[in-house]
Formats: C-alpha cells, structure tokens, sequence
C-alpha cells in the first residue's frame, strides 16, 4: 500500500482518503474521502447497501481496506509507516489502536451470563486497569447513561434500551478519542429509542468525537455538525444538517430524504 501523507498539525481527529472495500466483484467503499475535527458529530445517512455500515468497520480496521486508510489522532488504523510504504501491524498493534475507538453495533452483543458492571469491566481489565479502578468506573458510567443501581442487572433482566445503554458505557469505559455508532436503534422498539437517543445527545454536549450511522432524522438536525450522504459506496454529498437535510442538491439525497421524512 503506498505511503500516506503525514498529518500536518491541525489535522482533523479523523482522516479518511481514497477508502476502497471490495467484497468478491462487488465494490461496497469507491475512494471515501472524510474528515472528522475532534468534538464533531458525524452523521452518514443513505439507503441500505450504500456502504455506512462498511465505513465504519473499516474506521476501526474490523474489516481490512482494499485501498486507501484511515487515520485517528495521526496514527493510521492497521498499518505503520515504513519508508515509502504502509505495513501492516500485528494483531496486538491494531488491538492497541482499536482501544481508542469505541464502538456502539445494532445488536447489543452483551455477554448474557454476565452482569451489566461485568459487560462494562470486560474491555477494561482486558487493557490492564485494576479491578477496583475498572469497577469504579464501570458504575460512574452506568450512573452516566441513567442506569445507577444496575450494577447486578444480567441482559435479561433489562430492557432493550437498557442493554444498549450498557453497551454504550462499555464502549466508554476505556476512555476512546472517537465513538462510532452503527444504527444503535434500529433493533429497539419505538418507545426505547428516545433513551438511547438522549445519551448519544449527551455524549456530543460533553464533546465526544462520534461518527454515527443512523435514519433518525431529528437526531441528525439536532447532533450533527456534519451530514454526510452516501449512494452506492460513494460519498455524494455531505454538509451542514441545514443545507444537506433541507436544500439537498444530489437527486439520490433528495429522493432518500423525500421518503424518510
């Protein structure tokens, strides 16, 4: 892979350029180009097969980019400088990266034998922080996503809301630089969306950096600093929430947003 760029120091928390992701013949990432400054919110709208969820998988390197790379902080995800070239890093490397970037799924992926403080001290005693240190922690950030005195509560125990709330604060726990979220409410059920909405909103007030895949289009006029729209693994448009959500330009965001609106 050829040598990227470095940073200059004003760099954006987040840079994305000529991102390509092939799966067998099929393109699903066509040269995604993407900044992202630390404390923005990010919203990436578009019709189902258009590449968000791809995109954010390959931010964190959960799947490996054909072409192109993305960098966090000055440190490119999966690969390190060498002379002209990127190499790739060993597994443990790229574990190290991922730990500065949380990431929120679909499906909650809560360990069902284990309490909601376990869920949260997984990642954390995994990193090597202390168990009472981690267990600390962990109940701050259950108390943070409206959850305090949850502590014992297994997946079972609570609702669908709940679980993601855990699954939030267990992405918090080690402390990321940037929160990715892959359509967090698309497997709630109509009335528990607002709770996990109000903790996202939360999270942009106190200046997290988030990258957030979603068809919640309140949220994205509310939240987002930028919008960006993708069609057929291309980014066709992007902006403020004001100008993409209202005047899109592009007819495929005009007739998406005709739809869900």
């Amino acid at each position: 892979m050829s040598l990227a760029p470095a940073a200059p120091p004003d760099a954006p928390l987040v840079r994305i350029r000529g991102l390509q992701k092939r799966f067998g013949f099929h393109t699903v990432l066509d040269g995604i180009d993407l900044d992202v400054r630390r404390g923005e919110v990010t919203v990436l709208l578009g019709p189902s097969g258009s590449g968000k969820s791809t995109l954010l998988r390959c931010i964190n390197h959960l799947e490996k980019p054909d072409a192109g790379f993305t960098e966090v902080g000055g440190e490119i995800i999966g690969y390190r400088r060498d002379n002209r070239r990127l190499r790739e890093l060993p597994d443990r490397e790229v574990t190290r990266q991922r730990s500065r970037i949380g990431m929120v799924f679909q499906q909650f992926n809560l360990f069902p034998h284990r309490t909601a403080l376990e869920n949260i001290l997984e990642g954390q005693l995994a990193a090597g922080v202390p168990r009472k240190e981690a267990a600390a922690r962990g109940s701050e950030l259950l108390e943070r996503v409206g959850l305090g005195g949850r502590e014992s509560s297994y997946p079972r125990q609570m609702s669908g809301g709940q679980q993601q709330r855990v699954a939030i604060a267990r992405a918090l726990a080690v402390r990321p630089e940037l929160m990715l979220f892959d359509e967090p409410t698309s497997a709630l059920d109509p009335e528990m969306v607002g709770e996990v909405l109000a903790v996202m909103k939360d999270l942009a007030e106190t200046g997290m950096t988030m990258i957030v895949v979603t068809h919640e289009i309140g949220f994205a006029r509310e939240v987002a600093d930028q919008v960006v729209f993708l069609d057929d693994g291309r980014i066709v448009e992007s902006g403020a929430p004001a100008d993409v959500l209202t005047a899109p330009r592009h007819d495929r965001a005009r007739a998406f947003l005709s739809a869900v609106l």
